[in-house]
């Protein structure tokens, strides 16, 4: 869910920033270097994208740490049944 929000802002900041960008670009012609705005869009996204991966590392490493705690719960509580059913 984090993720799709942090995907939907990025896709929301490109969208506000194109418009902006072609406009600079029809205005220069044919420009060799990108003017503020479109390289203002491009770190803004770079940005986003940095942020969407590393919440989406995040939430994986929290799964699983999670699962594996689970796990060796229902070890333990199997494990302690066992001794006292014996």
């Amino acid at each position: 869910m984090l993720i799709a929000m942090l995907h939907s802002r990025l896709l929301a900041c490109l969208a506000l920033c194109l418009p902006f960008a072609l406009a600079a670009g029809a205005e220069q012609g044919e420009a060799k270097k990108p003017n503020k705005i479109e390289r203002a869009a491009n770190k803004t996204g770079k940005g986003v994208e940095r942020t969407v991966k590393r919440t989406g590392d995040w939430a994986e490493r929290t799964g699983n740490r999670a699962g594996k705690a689970v796990e060796r719960t229902a070890d333990k509580t199997e494990n302690w049944v066992k001794k006292k059913l014996e």
